[in-house]
């Protein structure tokens, strides 16, 4: 019986996560008194026993790290891998990259991958279209540790690694308003993300407190470069048009860009633009664009230095998860 029983089966019968089961069961600290005393005396009225042969195949040594993106072709991410190879190779390890491509499918079959390969840690940035985050709780199940950086899943107890996001829309928006724009809009990625919410709300916050009017009609979002375009396109075309835009991201910036040239608009007279953009994307235009600078290379540096610690952790799964903010740098080029 001892032998059939396991954390599974513990879970459905208290109605539990595997991982809460699995929490209670080391003593973690996130779980309640309550919760660790239920899960230990069901656990010892049917003798469950840790499979200890699983255990010492889970903590083999691989000296590999696993890093799964979205898109390798932004110039975010690339400047995140810098970050990250400096300190995998300052420890000697190997680094697996994977890419999701936005899949939730291959983001699922990422993390089977580099499980399969007996990965020591994994620093993950998700899917725009990723709502079901099983698979990463079944890392966190397996006592593998992850730090996710950039995009982050909300109900997830886990490190994380981002720029403050609502500090720099903040900033941003504040520069456009101090310059003398009086219409902003703002052109967010997927709304369901934490990266979107935090933006939009660096940007709401900026205009509520220059007692300025927040219109949904200046709130646009596009999940592709053709549909940044168009909706800006759009935007571009009212009655009142913005004279002032704020991008989150690369692959924002360039739908607008292209907009903005299509009808023919003067940068900074007719309209002014400003977005967390990377080097050296954001002086590829003429005027060069001011920006918020992402930080990619420090959060990749940041989120792995973090993801190191828990691996040489002997009890990591008893240190409880921390958010780490990294502040933003603005660079005021000729866009506004």
């Amino acid at each position: 019986m001892s032998q059939s029983i396991t954390i599974k089966d513990i879970a459905q019968l208290l109605g539990l996560s595997k991982s809460t089961v699995s929490r209670a069961l080391k003593d973690h600290p996130d779980i309640s008194p309550e919760t660790k005393r239920a899960v230990k005396e069901i656990a010892e009225r049917l003798h469950y026993k840790p499979n200890h042969v699983a255990i010492s195949l889970r903590h083999r040594k691989s000296r590999m790290i696993g890093l799964l993106v979205p898109n390798i072709s932004y110039f975010f991410f690339p400047s995140v891998i810098e970050g990250i190879e400096e300190i995998v190779h300052q420890h000697g390890y190997q680094l697996m990259i994977l890419q999701s491509n936005e899949s939730y499918d291959r983001e699922v079959n990422g993390i089977d991958t580099m499980l399969a390969n007996n990965v020591e840690g994994i620093l993950a940035s998700v899917s725009r279209r990723t709502e079901d985050f099983s698979h990463f709780k079944n890392v966190i199940d397996r006592d593998i540790p992850i730090v996710f950086f950039d995009r982050v899943p909300e109900e997830i107890k886990a490190d994380m690694v981002l720029v403050d996001d609502i500090r720099g829309t903040y900033d941003g928006v504040k520069h456009l308003l101090e310059t003398g724009r009086k219409r902003i809009a703002i052109c967010i990625g997927h709304p369901n993300l934490l990266i979107s919410k935090n933006r939009l709300k660096g940007y709401k916050m900026a205009l509520h407190e220059a007692g300025m009017e927040i219109k949904d009609e200046y709130i646009i979002s596009g999940q592709s470069i053709d549909e940044v375009e168009s909706a800006t396109h759009q935007l571009l075309n009212q009655d009142t048009p913005p004279d002032g835009i704020f991008a989150i991201s690369d692959l924002t910036m360039t739908g607008i860009m292209k907009s903005i040239y299509t009808n023919r608009l003067r940068i900074p007279e007719d309209i002014a633009v400003i977005g967390f953009c990377e080097e050296p994307f954001s002086t590829m235009y003429n005027p060069p664009l001011s920006a918020i600078q992402p930080m990619g290379f420090e959060i990749g540096k940041i989120a792995t230095e973090v993801l190191f610690n828990r691996i040489q952790a002997e009890h990591s799964f008893m240190v409880t998860p921390e958010i780490h903010n990294i502040t933003s740098r603005m660079v005021i080029r000729g866009s506004t």
